[in-house]
């Protein structure tokens, strides 16, 4: 096993369809969303759309009156806002900005900060938990929350976005309105902060600032999968298929690791390793200033 790199860009946000990755990018010319395939070496990425002077984001992909758009932050002249483009574009196609723009939001360090269920799209921005509709529209706010930057992402799980402000892993009803207060949604806290997490039906893996890795169940004590102080994690995958945790770390080098129960994997990466993902193949993505990575294991 080895890593491989597939697309040489410095990229910001990444999702995985079928076959193909979406993912966004930025340089000294602006900003821009390209598709490969998961497969492709460097060189084999189609660029979607572009924008001069403009910083792109965390992408996810929704099927709407029978088109698939990517939809996607974009940060430009200081205003955040959430734009798509079809997936399939015509040539020269421009995204379209859909719902008002976001004053409060970090869209740079921030990673897996926007979610969807195909309906609506949710995302944390420093003040709340927000809900706007895939058409556009006015956001709804799900949950009132205290400032948190960099965020470490949003999830759907059942019916709750779950979600991180600080040391504490909350719950809030996707459909809204909040009926209970914060401390009746706590599913568990950190020691210090939390900078990543994975949930699943009724089980959280996080990832500390002090460096330790973990998995927690909706009720009773968690456990300790690496001890405080070893690493410094920057994100967290879950291969349910094998029951397989990956992460990223900075230990005496950059790593990706992978823990299958039986066997532990650590491989050299790129710097500054980010945002990790995982097909139902065993292939992990995630992207470093090197560019867009992948691993079979």
């Amino acid at each position: 096993m080895s890593t491989r790199i597939i697309a040489q860009r410095v990229a910001d946000g990444m999702v995985l369809s079928t076959a193909n990755l979406y993912f966004t990018a930025h340089d000294n010319a602006g900003a821009s969303v390209f598709r490969t395939a998961q497969a492709a070496t460097p060189g084999q990425e189609v660029e979607l759309c572009h924008e001069p002077g403009c910083r792109f984001g965390d992408i996810v992909f929704a099927k709407v009156g029978g088109v698939f758009y990517g939809y996607f932050f974009a940060l430009t002249g200081g205003v955040s806002t959430i734009r798509r483009i079809p997936l399939a574009p015509q040539p020269g196609q421009v995204a379209e900005v859909v719902g008002s723009p976001i004053a409060d939001i970090d869209i740079v360090s921030s990673r897996a900060n926007l979610a969807t269920d195909g309906a609506f799209l949710y995302w944390q921005s420093d003040t709340a938990i927000n809900k706007m509709s895939l058409s556009g529209g006015s956001a709804t706010v799900l949950d009132i929350t205290p400032l948190t930057r960099p965020g470490a992402g949003v999830h759907l799980v059942g019916p709750d976005v779950i979600y991180a402000v600080d040391r504490t892993i909350y719950h809030v009803p996707a459909s809204g309105p909040v009926v209970e207060p914060p401390v009746h949604r706590i599913l568990f806290t950190v020691a210090t902060g939390v900078v990543a997490f994975v949930p699943q039906a009724g089980s959280v893996y996080f990832a500390d600032r002090n460096g330790a890795l973990g998995w927690h169940p909706a009720s009773g004590n968690g456990q300790i999968k690496q001890p405080p102080g070893a690493a410094s994690i920057t994100s967290l995958a879950y291969d349910a298929t094998r029951a397989a945790l990956a992460w990223l770390q900075m230990a005496a080098t950059w790593q990706v690791n992978v823990d299958t129960g039986a066997n532990h994997f650590t491989f050299p990466t790129g710097a500054n390793p980010r945002l990790l993902v995982v097909n139902p193949a065993g292939d992990l993505f995630w992207l470093d200033d090197d560019g867009v990575r992948t691993l079979h294991y």
